[in-house]
This record gives structure tokens, sequence and C-alpha cells, in this order.
């Protein structure tokens, strides 16, 4: 199970992690971004704001990133500072 991390604005209203099961191969992180967002309302204005970046094994990274079950993913506000 993979371990995401949210911070700033999408931990406010999510909380600071949660757990989702990835297939093998992986999956983008839009794809894991629109997952995440489809569970409810809350999710879904957390995540598909246009101020909310990812970042994959502790890098910016744009959506088009395939995320693989052992990497660390992250969603957060681009003004989460750091």
């Amino acid at each position: 199970m993979t371990r995401i991390l949210f911070f700033g604005r999408v931990a406010e209203r999510l909380g600071a992690d949660c757990r989702l099961d990835l297939p093998e191969g992986g999956a983008t992180l839009g794809e894991i971004r629109h997952l995440l967002a489809s569970r409810d309302e809350v999710s879904a204005d957390a995540l598909l704001r246009v101020d909310v970046r990812t970042s994959l094994d502790q890098v910016v990274v744009g959506d088009e990133v395939r995320a693989r079950p052992d990497q660390e993913i992250a969603f957060f506000s681009i003004f989460s500072g750091g």
C-alpha cells in the first residue's frame, strides 16, 4: 500500500496522509489525483485546484509522471513553504 502525503491547504482539508493500493505498473500522478478526488466533494475541492502541485520522491513533477508503489507521493498547495 502506497502512502500519499498532503501538505498545506490540502492537508488542512484531508489530513496529513492516506494510503492507496497502486497497480504493479504504477499510475500517473494525474490518475492518482483524480482517483482520490473521486472519493467525495471535499477531496475533489482540495485536490483539483489549479494551485495544487505534486511531488514524487520529494521532486516537484507534473501529473503525467508515473509513480510506482514504492515511491513517496505528495500533494501540496504552492504556498506550503519549505
